[in-house]
């Protein structure tokens, strides 16, 4: 199976890379990640991957090496793994490309991830949509998690920054010197406000308006339907007689039907 990930990010190619060499950020954005260390600097790392797909729980130690590296610009690494309850093998190949990009006056840079992954044992006999479909999702959320951890990260500076830039250590404005004289043509009009303020009526504010709710729909996508039902009672029929539960038989369909399920939103 092969997937990837073509993102532009906010934040320089050096930022990325820091981040992918901490250990400590990087399993937070690895879902399921834990238990990272690094065995040898810059070369092999080990973790545990722990996910729950389709009726099976996974914990896989993994050994991860670093292939070759060109810092802030690509890294290519294998990982491999076992579970041992399942006797489920992972083996995961992947190459990451860094290139940084101007944006205006901000400058970017276009993450490229490139992943091919093996499965055999136990997992691969719930059939290859299903492996596919929970494996995207994986690799959609570790993309969410990095824009996440990114979003603090920028160069300009918002106008409500430059204010909070100008505040005092108590949290309140700096005061702006004023000329003597600029404040004594000042008086007149700041104690004619109050009067003036008196004598207009407040005006009406505006009721909010309630923002419309958005309905989404659940549907069956039927072509997919039909592949994946058939799929699934091919799995239930090779695992009942590889010796495996005859709830394979209510499950498996099961499964396929959820996977065949698409939203629409109203």
């Amino acid at each position: 199976m092969d997937f990837r990930i073509d993102a532009l990010l906010p934040a320089t190619a050096a930022q990325l890379w820091a981040i992918f060499f901490d250990v400590k950020r990087v399993a937070a954005l690895i879902p399921g990640c834990d238990n990272v260390v690094e065995v040898e600097n810059l070369k092999e790392f080990s973790a545990v991957m722990r996910q729950k797909i389709g009726p099976f729980k996974l914990e896989v130690p993994t050994a991860i090496h670093i292939d070759s590296y060109d810092p802030q610009r690509q890294v290519s690494l294998k990982a491999a793994g076992c579970d041992k309850a399942t006797g489920t093998t992972i083996d995961v190949g992947m190459v990451v490309n860094l290139e940084e990009q101007r944006d205006g006056d901000r400058t970017m840079c276009k993450l490229d991830v490139t992943a091919t992954m093996q499965v055999a044992g136990r997992l691969a006999s719930l059939g290859y949509p299903i492996v596919r479909k929970r494996s995207e999702q994986l690799f959609a959320e570790f993309e969410q998690r990095l824009r996440d951890e990114l979003s603090g990260v920028g160069q300009d500076r918002s106008p409500a920054q430059q204010v909070a830039s100008a505040t005092t250590p108590t949290g309140r404005v700096a005061p702006t010197a004023v000329e003597p004289r600029a404040a004594a043509d000042a008086t007149p009009s700041a104690a004619a406000q109050p009067a003036q303020a008196a004598a207009s009526p407040a005006a009406p504010v505006p009721a909010a308006r309630e923002p419309r709710a958005t309905v989404t729909e659940l549907v069956f996508l039927w072509p997919r339907l039909g592949i994946n039902v058939a799929v699934a009672i091919g799995v239930a029929h090779g695992a009942v007689a590889l010796g495996e539960s005859h709830w394979w038989w209510l499950a498996a369909p099961l499964l396929g039907v959820a996977a065949s399920l698409g939203k629409r939103g109203a």
